[in-house]
């Protein structure tokens, strides 16, 4: 027996029905030269590399069987958060940004003053990845907010 148009319109519009997406705040990119940040981080002592990147960061990076490639993912997360959050880094402290690095992805932590910018944009999560090719680390990140 064949349904009626009644029927078929309902089973139609379920099919077609899509599920909530979270709206995209902003996107920041950021590519950074390995051998770049391994100078910037071979010239400054503990003390000061805790006004770039948390302790955790620096006991991941250090860990890492590739020290300045960790640190470069790190540095580059931090800019690219700035830029999806479309105002740099501006009034943020760069350790108020933290990375925790994955094979599989990048997972992005804010506190003071980028957290609280963050929430007055509307982000509610990030999505975040990384790659790397020869001397150059990408990391691009995306600024979700609340479901549309």
């Amino acid at each position: 027996m064949r349904p009626s148009g009644k029927g078929i319109q309902s089973f139609m519009y379920l099919q077609l029905a899509q599920p909530r997406q979270a709206e995209i705040k902003g996107i920041g990119i950021d590519i950074a030269p390995v051998s770049k940040i391994a100078s910037l981080v071979s010239r400054y002592n503990s003390e000061t590399l805790t006004l770039l990147f948390t302790p955790r960061e620096i006991e991941q990076c250090q860990s890492a069987p590739h020290p300045s490639r960790y640190y470069a993912v790190c540095f580059s997360a931090k800019e690219a958060v700035g830029k999806a959050l479309g105002t740099g880094l501006v009034d943020i402290n760069w350790n108020e940004i933290e990375s925790t690095i994955s094979q599989s992805g990048l997972t992005i932590k804010l506190r003071g003053a980028a957290k609280q910018k963050a929430l007055q944009c509307g982000v509610k999560a990030w999505l975040a990845t990384w790659c790397y090719w020869d001397d150059y680390v990408m990391v691009h990140v995306l600024s979700k907010g609340e479901q549309a």
